[in-house]
């Protein structure tokens, strides 16, 4: 079936950009050769990485930060930029699959992460606009209520400064009931993370944008092969958001989903405080201040990578905004994604079991500012020999059968339908012929099928329709086309080059006819 048209795509509300990409200070690094030898090399330099690699020269280590893309332009850089504990009706969960010892350990790290970043701001007086703002979590039901009033009682007994609230008078509509968690933070992410990154080269440690790691060996010292060259180094961090390494099966143990934003003018006074919604998709709100005006950020409609229509999504969050604030102007719209853990708490450690030097962090949920600044103080510390007391909770290669095998088995189920029934599914599909300008989808050409993309001039873009991960059929995209994996995540370009991993390679290229 072909895609969604370019016109019913170019429908949706404001540019198609990350504020925070569009709005933060070019900074170039310094090229580095890639075959360097360094103490340690931290493949991934997003907010895991680059907080990683700042404490570790810090400490007198010297790092390489290697960025397949540029630095902070991943994840980090499509995120709501909410930096807060308040992850949603969570606490109550982990005390139950987790213990209350569990549940404390989660929420002392991400308030520890949150203050890091705090200190980060003043030390560095980094121009951000960091700002300490209330973050709630919501109901509008009288249902739910109960609910989150067991919330409340979970994370104060985790140590979070938390209250029960019945009005949200700087919403426009009403709630029944919510947790408030008392001074959390909101900021400008990649103006954050920018300054921060700049401090790494130099004395021996290098920032190498554009490399993309392969393949890690361990060793003394270990090796990175990269597409440029090879790294050595005595440790190696994976913050590649999903590990790309399959020797530690993080595959099989996290789930990828999308999710959407736009950032709105609206008239009236914006939100003082961070709001999310109980609802499922869940829904979220928060005011940024931008060129002399406050925009506020409307977010949600999540699902599977890979498995929804993403500009239809766009168009449900438009509907819930308009129908809560009064809307004069959507400036912006853009979508990421989040690894997610079968048990709810982030992997931290090891790659494997037996692993002594190479190290990872993944499964960030939809809160990888504060918990992926924990795990880069995990990181470093383990690196450096250090006792952490978050680390046990935490550890990557933990087996948590109570907490986690029903989600392990639902996810691995979908997989499994997607490897086997989308080839089904496509047994027999339409030649190129049948796109339109702005289409994509997979097509029979050449006497096989090919992932087929015609652009607004009419031309046509072919590549293999199999992932290169674990080899599932790839998605088209209609919002932001690319094709997106939905078994694990990955996605491509309409070239067929690596967006967003577990892949690293990318897909192959093939030829097509119009008959």
């Amino acid at each position: 079936m072909a895609g969604v048209s370019c016109a019913a795509v170019d429908d949706l509300p404001g540019k198609a950009a990350s504020l925070w990409m569009e709005t933060a200070p070019p900074i170039s690094f310094p090229t580095a050769d890639p075959n360097l030898s360094v103490d340690v090399a931290i493949l991934g330099a997003g907010i895991c990485g680059i907080t990683a690699a700042v404490l570790l020269k810090r400490a007198g280590l010297r790092v390489a930060l290697i960025e397949a893309d540029r630095v902070a332009a991943g994840v980090s850089g499509y995120t709501t930029a909410k930096v807060t504990s308040n992850h949603g009706l969570l606490y109550h969960s982990l005390r139950s699959n987790h213990g209350a010892e569990g549940a404390r350990v989660y929420a002392e790290a991400n308030q520890a992460g949150l203050e890091r970043i705090a200190s980060f701001v003043e030390e560095g007086s980094i121009e951000c606009d960091f700002r300490r703002r209330p973050a709630i979590t919501y109901t509008e039901g009288r249902d739910e209520v109960g609910q989150v009033e067991a919330e409340v009682e979970a994370a104060r007994e985790a140590g979070l400064p938390v209250s029960f609230v019945d009005t949200a008078p700087d919403l426009p509509y009403p709630i029944a009931g919510g947790i408030s968690y008392a001074e959390q933070a909101e900021f400008h992410v990649r103006r954050y993370l920018l300054p921060l990154a700049r401090e790494v080269p130099g004395d021996g440690s290098y920032v190498a944008e554009g490399v993309r790691a392969l393949g890690v060996s361990e060793g003394s010292p270990c090796a990175v092969r990269t597409d440029r060259g090879t790294v050595t180094a005595d440790h190696v961090l994976v913050a590649t958001h999903y590990p790309f390494l399959d020797r530690g099966l993080f595959f099989a143990r996290l789930s990828a989903e999308r999710s959407y934003i736009l950032a709105a003018e609206i008239e009236g006074d914006p939100p003082a405080g961070m709001y999310l919604s109980t609802e499922s998709p869940a829904h979220s709100i928060r005011s940024q201040p931008e060129a002399g005006r406050e925009l506020v950020l409307i977010g949600g409609e999540s699902h599977k990578a890979g498995q929804a229509d993403e500009a239809e999504r766009y168009r449900r969050l438009e509907e819930w905004a308009r129908g809560r604030f009064d809307v004069r102007a959507f400036q912006y719209r853009w979508s990421t994604q989040d690894a997610m853990p079968a048990d709810g708490i982030p992997y931290v450690g090891p790659v494997t079991p037996r692993s002594k030097r190479v190290l990872t962090a993944t499964g960030f949920r939809k809160w990888g500012l504060t918990n992926g600044t924990a795990a880069a103080m995990m990181l470093a510390d383990r690196v450096l020999g250090l006792d952490n007391p978050w680390q046990e909770t935490f550890d990557s290669n933990r087996l948590t059968p109570l907490a986690s095998a029903k989600k392990l088995v639902k996810e691995n189920v979908n997989v499994g339908m997607h490897f086997v029934g989308d080839r089904i599914r496509r047994h027999n599909p339409p030649g190129p012929e049948s796109l339109g300008p702005g289409e994509g989808a997979i097509v029979s050409a050449g006497g096989g099928k090919v992932a087929a993309y015609r652009d607004d001039g009419g031309a046509l873009h072919g590549v293999s329709p199999v992932c290169t991960h674990l080899r599932c059929l790839v998605e088209w995209n209609t919002a932001e086309r690319s094709w997106d994996c939905p078994c694990h995540g990955s996605r491509f370009d309409v070239e067929g080059r690596v967006i967003q991993g577990p892949a690293v390679k990318d897909l192959e290229a093939k030829p097509l006819g119009e008959g």
